[in-house]
């Protein structure tokens, strides 16, 4: 077990050291800058904003290594300082529009999915970001499917009375401190908390001492997570604090009341002992949040594929010995393919052996976002860069020589139902390294999965005739849709 947990500890360390080098420095409004840590593949399929309070955006880094863990996952992560902000002001989420509105023209992502989240004052603010833009104000512009925050107030007036309450128990010199700075600050800004309610009402995620539903049914239909330290122990022991002199009463009951409005992806989570970069234990650390599993969260949260997540929603019987695989539409090798989705393909046993009759037999289902009429020529040039792709992405580990490689070429024709296509893929057999021919058959699944594009399709060297396709129809035959 120690052995496992030393070569984690390890990955997680080189990780971080190889993407803090390449982190990139981006100036966006002339005097701010954020820090994009890109996914080493080129590939982006999500866009993370992380905010910053009281610090420069190259000290997240060393406190998670979620930007890191993201970028693996072909997330980028932005990190943006809100410099000493306490909640989400027009100040703020001027500046927080502002980062978004660049990246998205310097990264052309204006189609992905967006995350938003935060440790301490920066989680308080990434909330309220993301109910101002469930409300569509403040000129956000884009609204994110997931936020969470590590330790921050989600209630505004009981932080406001646990510092008064820290500056009565005068225990810890260090909390006494900050709650003096906090109420000087929250004062000095919108005035006193009991004569200027309403303001702080606006500026709050929520209000637990108020009934009536409040900003926090903004969040309902979001993907929505609270990260904190529950080591009731250690508050006690070293800060005299119980509970309730801690942020985790008003984070239970946001979250009770975001599952009680029937958001099912609402959690409060009891995240892992804080540990300062220093190695000083604290509760009050971005630390506490278990990255990878962070991160399989925001990507179901947004919708990104991940295999290890992914639930199907047709079924389709498939013969024994028979091989699955799952992966992103469009792959790595073929990504100027239209549509965004998942591949999910069926080997025969023998695919990989020349001396099989099932050689090069496989059937696979693209399965793409929105309802897409691709006719004849565009599911044509999708296959021609489809297998000229995988051709090109084993050239080089299987050391083809240059002279035998020869353009894809595939025909294609529409039968009369109007829901199959039949034709051949004229290809470079990248195993055996000689020309060869797959005979193709393309099915749509036309209202199989709403609002989606179902397309089953067929390839085998063998003529329609032969037993593997015989296998091959029945697997398509066994679909079941809407599962």
């Amino acid at each position: 077990m120690k052995k496992k947990l030393f070569f984690a500890l390890l990955f997680l360390v080189n990780i971080s050291c190889v993407f803090g080098q390449n982190a990139e420095k981006v100036d966006f409004n002339g005097k701010d800058y954020y820090l994009a840590i890109k996914p080493p593949s080129g590939n982006i399929n999500g866009v993370l904003v992380l905010l910053r309070s009281f610090g420069n955006p190259e000290t997240v880094l060393a406190e998670t290594n979620l930007p890191n863990v993201a970028a693996v996952n072909d997330i980028l992560t932005i990190i943006v300082p809100t410099r000493q902000k306490l909640y989400a002001d027009s100040f703020v989420v001027k500046k927080i529009n502002q980062a978004i509105f660049h990246v998205v023209q310097k990264f052309k992502v204006d189609t992905l999915p967006f995350a938003i989240g935060g440790y301490d004052f920066a989680g308080t603010i990434a909330l309220r970001y993301a109910e101002l833009a469930k409300a569509g104000s403040s000129g956000i512009p884009v609204v994110p499917k997931a936020v969470f925050i590590a330790d921050g107030p989600t209630d505004l007036f009981n932080l406001w009375e646990r510092c008064e309450g820290q500056i009565k128990k005068d225990f810890y010199s260090g909390e006494v401190n900050d709650a003096k700075f906090l109420l000087e600050r929250m004062n000095e800004e919108n005035g006193d908390i009991h004569t200027n309610a309403a303001r702080y009402k606006d500026l709050s995620p929520f209000v637990a001492k108020i009934d009536a539903p409040g900003n926090e049914q903004l969040l309902k239909d979001l993907g929505v997570r609270l990260y904190f330290d529950t080591d009731i122990n250690w508050q006690l022991s070293n800060r005299r604090n119980s509970f309730y002199d801690t942020n985790i009463p008003d984070g239970s009951e946001f979250i009770k009341r975001l599952q009680l409005a029937g958001n099912e992806n609402a959690a409060f989570i009891a995240g892992r002992p804080g540990v300062k970069p220093n190695g000083v234990r604290n509760p009050n650390s971005f630390s506490i949040i278990e990255e990878m599993d962070c991160v399989r969260w925001l990507k179901k949260s947004m919708g990104i594929f991940d295999p290890n997540n992914w639930t199907s929603p047709y079924h389709i019987t498939v013969p024994k010995g028979w091989n699955k695989e799952l992966m992103s539409f469009p792959p790595d090798f073929a990504t100027s393919i239209p549509g965004k989705g998942v591949e999910d393909i069926t080997f025969a046993p023998g695919w990989a052996d020349s001396k099989s009759e099932e050689y090069w037999s496989y059937t696979y289902t693209w399965l793409l976002n929105g309802k897409l009429s691709p006719d004849e020529n565009e599911l044509k040039n999708s296959l021609t860069m489809y297998y000229d792709g995988l051709v090109k992405r084993n050239i080089s580990p299987r050391n083809i020589p240059a002279n035998i490689v020869f353009p894809t070429k595939v025909t294609l024709k529409k039968d009369k139902n109007g829901q199959t296509y039949t034709g051949t893929i004229n290809m470079l057999d990248y195993m055996a390294q000689r020309p060869m021919v797959l005979n193709v058959v393309v099915v749509r699944k036309d209202g199989c999965v709403p609002e989606k594009t179902v397309l089953v399709i067929k390839v085998s060297p063998k003529p329609q005739e032969h037993a593997v396709w015989k296998k091959m129809n029945e697997m398509e035959g066994t679909m079941e849709c809407g599962m």
